[in-house]
């Protein structure tokens, strides 16, 4: 599990945006590549906390604690299910190369 984290990231790191803007000047196309991968990130997580909400609230786990494991667990299991790809970024990144002008 070490090592699937270290290749995907964790999913707070207060550096890796300041290193995608750096990275977009020097080479424009893999920080598209990794700026969709981190939306798709954010997808899940998002699609993840709706599905939760939707099957409501426990008694036995309801405390601000849980909550917050619950909410840091699902950012990370999305960062990990969009490292492996659902197919948003994928498309993502084809449909900006066409705006852009470049086949994929």
């Amino acid at each position: 599990m070490a090592n699937s984290v270290a290749s995907v990231g964790l999913a707070i790191d207060v550096q890796q945006l300041s290193q995608l803007k750096k990275q977009s000047h020097a080479q424009p196309e893999q920080a598209a590549a990794e700026a969709a991968r981190q939306f798709e990130a954010l997808f899940i997580q998002q699609m993840m906390k709706s599905m939760r909400e939707a099957g409501g609230e426990s008694e036995l786990f309801n405390s601000s604690a849980m909550r917050n494991y619950t909410d840091m667990f699902d950012q990370q299991l999305a960062t990990e299910v969009a490292g492996k790809g659902i197919g948003l970024a994928e498309q993502l990144l084809q449909q900006l190369q066409q705006q852009q002008g470049k086949k994929p």
